[in-house]
């Protein structure tokens, strides 16, 4: 009995030994590397896409730069990874990504797979069809044909839905890629084009020969909760992701912007100048440096100018915020406290 319980004791602190190994944090990986690996959308204005220089822009980009930012230094040291819903979640767990940026909606089984850390956006199933072919309501996309992306379960639950409210039924189209489905549908090839309600304003307003010609209706009632997603078990990287995000919604909240950040850091209140690099401490329990806050916002902006430069009233999209707004705007959108 003195030998068995010597083994269990010995067994015991050596596992003991093997669950208090610490796991290396994708965050000192990133440090060591020296860029962030992200993903976003294959190539949708305002959200994802490459310019005339190669440059990705947009939403999407924009969130991947702020945690650059955040854990480098330096909003530029991003490589972007553009990923169809298929492959999306196979390369978070595999590594191939560090940072998954909007374009997957949480969910339950989802979660379970990885990790979503916090909302950057809000938005529903949309579906395009065109004008002249007098589909005005759901009712009338009966017996049509409809393009979309395979992969995505929330569309195919909106038409379900759309379905089973107005019997009857839709010819489903399915490709790898949704600018393939995206493109077939202009071609004049599909009835009818199902995405994200913002993809959906992006592709008419940059894509649509005569975005006139094209109308839009949502499809269902689900609200989609889209935002960052990492791996599973990875706490360091957990913290940084969700503070960085919600240094842009504070930012935009206290009217802190890419113009004023230098002024604020100096002359704004003390917890102001603690959160832009005053306190030395500040980051440190997250392995950053203590300016990190200050660099996210000098160098990607708030939220407001992150929509504004991408999906504004001064972009072709020209997209509504709607819930994106803060909270103290009707909308869903505001930041934790800092204390």
């Amino acid at each position: 009995m003195k030998c068995i319980s010597i083994g269990l004791l010995l067994g015991t602190a050596l596992a003991g030994c093997s669950n208090g190994a610490k796991k290396e944090s994708l965050v000192e990986k990133i440090k060591a590397r020296g860029n962030l690996n992200c993903s976003g959308s294959q190539g949708i204005p305002g959200l994802s896409r490459p310019d005339e220089k190669g440059i990705w822009r947009g939403f999407d980009s924009d969130v991947c730069r702020a945690i650059a930012a955040a854990i480098l230094g330096d909003a530029t040291k991003v490589r972007f990874v553009p990923l169809n819903a298929a492959q999306r979640l196979p390369a978070v767990q595999t590594g191939e990504i560090d940072i998954l940026s909007r374009t997957t909606t949480l969910t339950f089984t989802r979660d379970m797979a990885i990790r979503f850390v916090v909302n950057t956006l809000y938005d529903g199933d949309v579906v395009i069809t065109r004008k002249a072919d007098g589909i005005t309501e759901p009712a009338k996309l009966g017996g049509r044909t409809i393009c979309m992306q395979g992969g995505g379960s929330l569309v195919e639950n909106a038409l379900d839905e759309l379905e089973e409210k107005h019997k009857f039924k839709m010819k489903r189209v399915y490709f790898d890629s949704t600018i393939t489905a995206r493109d077939t549908y202009f071609a004049g090839r599909c009835d009818a084009y199902v995405t994200d309600g913002l993809a959906a304003q992006s592709q008419i307003a940059t894509v649509a020969k005569n975005p006139a010609e094209h109308s839009t209706m949502y499809a269902g009632d689900a609200i989609e909760p889209n935002g960052i997603a990492i791996p599973r078990g990875d706490d360091r990287l957990f913290d940084v992701a969700r503070w960085t995000f919600n240094v842009l919604i504070w930012a935009e909240k206290n009217g802190i912007t890419q113009a004023n950040v230098d002024d604020m850091a100096k002359n704004g209140d003390a917890v102001t100048k603690r959160i832009l690099g005053g306190d030395p401490a500040f980051g440190r329990s997250m392995g950053l440096d203590s300016k990190w806050a200050y660099n996210v916002i000098k160098q990607v902006g708030n939220y407001k100018e992150i929509w504004d430069r991408n999906l504004g009233e001064n972009t072709p999209i020209k997209a509504d915020r709607r819930l994106n707004k803060l909270y103290s705007e009707g909308g869903l959108m505001f930041p934790l406290p800092w204390d």
